[in-house]
């Protein structure tokens, strides 16, 4: 296996990449992987690594890259989108085509908000003959992001906890720090500030809608949980059977996209689950 990092250029972006390759070439499907948002893409890199060379090892040629304003990619987050981080996407998928012209088939491995947006782009490939590699290939989506409005809604309550170590009490809650976004203000969560055009776009109720799905490869939708959890979510089983193909798996896990005591590196039960439905569809 080799590792190749690079800039690419997507638009006035420059995006940075590192290309997993095997050590000999095959045909089986290759991956670009699709990065959660803010400090969930810190405390997943390691899995997103880990599974990159596992990946690598198995035949498969795997492109990791940071998001426009993510990572060591130009930009900031303030100039993304939900459409820019589609665009982006598309742009890595036609660089990994570009570097490796022989792949017929490139899949796309998501987490959370990453995985929303792979979501997304798979069913853009259903009509874009710039996608076409995508069509019927592995589509991979890890916890993904289903309520837009309820997430950053989420992300915003870290706002609150700043505001009360830093003032000792909240000075604006999250309706305040909302309107403040709609209004063409920043809010800053964890550094990483949300501007309207990013909050806009992705706070949607059907970010990832539960209709039937266009995307004609196997997909996997994968269920993030501790062992303790009650039960498993309906919302994902049931995104799963919108598809064609679609198979819903539970990993037992802890959210390692958020910081958490155990440092996770290779997320060894969601790994396992990924390899296996890979293999059993001859991915």
């Amino acid at each position: 296996m080799t590792e190749i990092p690079f800039f690419f250029d997507r638009g006035p972006a420059k995006l940075f990449g590192i290309l997993h390759q095997p050590e000999h070439a095959t045909d089986k499907a290759a991956f670009v992987m699709s990065h959660p948002f803010g400090e969930e893409k810190l405390w997943a890199h390691r899995v997103f690594v880990s599974m990159a060379r596992e990946l690598a090892k198995r035949g498969h040629a795997v492109l990791r890259f940071d998001y426009m304003g993510a990572g060591d990619s130009s930009g900031t987050t303030p100039d993304t989108s939900m459409e820019s981080h589609l665009a982006d996407l598309a742009g890595a998928i036609e660089t990994l085509t570009s570097r490796l012209p022989t792949t017929k088939h490139v899949g796309l491995i998501g987490l959370r908000l990453g995985a929303s947006f792979a979501a997304l782009l798979s069913e853009q490939a259903v009509t874009d003959i710039r996608l076409i590699n995508v069509r019927n290939a592995p589509l991979i989506l890890w916890d993904p992001v289903l309520d837009g409005l309820n997430y950053f809604q989420e992300l915003l309550r870290s706002n609150l906890s700043t505001q009360l170590a830093v003032y000792g009490k909240v000075r604006e809650d999250r309706e305040a720090l909302q309107k403040s976004i709609r209004a063409g203000g920043r809010v800053n969560v964890d550094g990483y500030e949300i501007a309207q055009p990013l909050f806009e776009s992705c706070a949607r109720t059907d970010l990832v809608d539960p209709s039937p799905k266009n995307h004609t490869g196997p997909v996997l939708v994968a269920q993030i949980a501790a062992t303790s959890a009650p039960k498993d979510r309906a919302d994902l089983q049931a995104l799963a059977q919108q598809y064609r193909r679609g198979t819903f798996v539970r990993a037992a896990e802890q959210p390692f996209w958020r910081e958490i005591k155990p440092f996770t590196a290779h997320a060894t039960s969601l790994q396992q689950a990924t390899l296996l439905w890979l293999e059993q569809h001859n991915a």
